[in-house]
């Protein structure tokens, strides 16, 4: 399947992702990486850590056709995504979540990508010590890190971002590091987003 605004083939798509959901998810933050890393041909999957086939998110809008988390091989998957907003609360104090967090985070040869409040978890959990990293300013806690006002920041195999109005360059950056910066110019020029 051609996508006709873009010039990238996606039905091969070799590198995978899963974007973790639930009730409150900050729409922005979930729905931009989304799109931007199928654009970049990285199969990527809206998972509920409800075990729930819908979410919905702070202002409103309504997530449906989701995959329950019980229903997921991580395994296989390249890269985990996880949003902010009011599902902060959900996710930071569900083991099967932090579980995954842990082992995207710790591992090389996988990337964890964490955005606002989502970003709080991995550094309550000490993976950012020693690491440049970012999150919402108001959840930014001791975590033994150096912490960066910026919209995004990569290090190494994690990608982090500020809020919203990060949300862009956070997906951009997670491209990148799962693609390569090839793929990510190609995918800021495809988009508009550098003209």
């Amino acid at each position: 399947m051609l996508d006709p605004y873009f010039t990238h083939e996606v039905m091969n798509m070799s590198k995978t992702a899963v974007l973790l959901m639930a009730d409150g998810v900050e729409e922005v933050e979930a729905i931009v990486p989304y799109d931007l890393l199928n654009r970049a041909g990285i199969q990527t999957t809206l998972v509920s850590v409800q075990n729930k086939t819908c979410a919905k998110g702070n202002m409103g809008a309504e997530f449906t056709g989701l995959t329950p988390m019980k229903d997921v091989d991580f395994s296989g998957i390249d890269a985990l995504v996880v949003p902010g907003g009011d599902a902060y609360a959900i996710m930071k104090d569900d083991p099967a979540v932090l579980e995954q967090i842990k082992e995207f985070g710790e591992h090389s040869d996988k990337v964890l990508g964490a955005i606002c409040a989502g970003a709080a978890i991995p550094g309550q959990l000490g993976l950012y010590r020693n690491r440049p990293y970012t999150c919402v300013p108001g959840l930014n806690g001791d975590f033994g890190g150096t912490y960066k006002k910026e919209h995004a920041v990569i290090d190494g195999n994690i990608v982090t971002g500020i809020s919203v109005g990060g949300a862009f360059e956070f997906a951009f950056d997670l491209v990148e590091v799962i693609m390569g910066k090839e793929a990510a110019r190609k995918l800021k020029i495809d988009t508009s987003y550098s003209l």
